[in-house]
């Protein structure tokens, strides 16, 4: 799961894949905009079939949180 989030990340951001752990933070260390933040969640949908809402985002600050929420709803 986390090799797809970091595909999904690196589209919206200039980023290495491998720069991109569980502990990485969202915004401040990847730089998503709530602009990018709304389209991640799209493909997050998209990809998984759950739906991310920016609550979530508030509450799931980095890339492990939100591999948590995707797991829980799956």
């Amino acid at each position: 799961m986390l090799d797809k989030i970091r595909d999904i990340i690196c589209g919206f951001v200039d980023v290495e894949p491998e720069e991109i752990t569980e502990d990485s933070k969202l915004t401040t260390d990847l730089g998503l905009c709530s602009l990018d933040l709304a389209m991640l969640s799209a493909e997050i949908e998209s990809e998984f079939g759950v739906g991310i809402t920016a609550k979530t985002f508030a509450t799931a600050k980095t890339v492990g949180g939100l591999m948590d929420y995707i797991k829980g709803i799956e």
